[in-house]
């Protein structure tokens, strides 16, 4: 029996055609579909049957996420290039968490690029931003790793912000170093310059660890 997620790529995969006829869907971009019940999302894994799915009160949304330009063999690059800016650092990534660091790093670039919105706030793109985006790897545990990994590795920048709501609450910011040769590779930057920047070890714990604990 077809599940919702089962559903869900049938129907991205036909209207596919169509939207690029009428102009809808640019290159560089795909589908995404989500069954959507009165108030929520419908869950995936649930059965796709009548008592699933109602035309009178569900729908269907559709929306357009880039499709990445990265090869599988350029995660692997990543990891190398990492290694040589932080040669005092001694973790070394996997193939599979370097993956999920550029998907993280690709995520954060879409959120910066919304119009009309002046930062990210740490939180929300950790616990509403990224889980939304559908990664396989994107739970509670391996989104707080690999953000912790991406800011000590000075590939996301943190800094405080006004709380535009409560001003006595300043909001904890994140930004993506640009600037960095990752980051760059990642977004299909061709010259981030300050290639010769290399971070300065700071004693005390990681700073990722600090705010990543404070915001919890």
């Amino acid at each position: 029996m077809k599940t919702i997620k089962d559903v869900e790529k049938q129907v991205a995969k036909e209207v596919c055609e169509p939207l690029k006829n009428l102009g809808l869907l640019p290159e560089g971009y795909r589908c995404s579909v989500r069954l959507r019940g009165e108030q929520r999302d419908k869950r995936r894994t649930a059965s796709f049957n009548d008592k699933n799915w109602s035309p009178e009160t569900d729908s269907i949304c559709i929306s357009f996420k880039p499709i990445p330009e990265e090869t599988e063999a350029e995660p692997q690059s990543v990891v190398q290039s990492a290694a040589t800016v932080l040669p005092n650092n001694p973790t070394k990534s996997t193939p599979q968490v370097a993956g999920s660091l550029s998907d993280l790093v690709r995520a954060l670039a879409r959120v910066e690029s919304r119009p009309g919105y002046e930062f990210v706030a740490l939180k929300w793109f950790r616990d509403v931003a990224l889980p939304s985006e559908g990664f396989s790897w994107a739970n509670a545990d391996s989104i707080r790793q690999i953000l912790r990994d991406a800011i000590d590795r000075r590939l996301i920048l943190v800094s405080k912000v006004a709380n535009p709501k409560s001003p006595q609450f300043p909001v904890t910011a994140i930004r993506l170093n640009r600037l960095m040769p990752e980051v760059a590779g990642i977004l299909g930057i061709k010259d981030p310059g300050m290639h010769d920047f290399r971070p300065v070890p700071i004693r005390g714990e990681n700073l990722s660890v600090t705010m990543l604990r404070d915001r919890r």
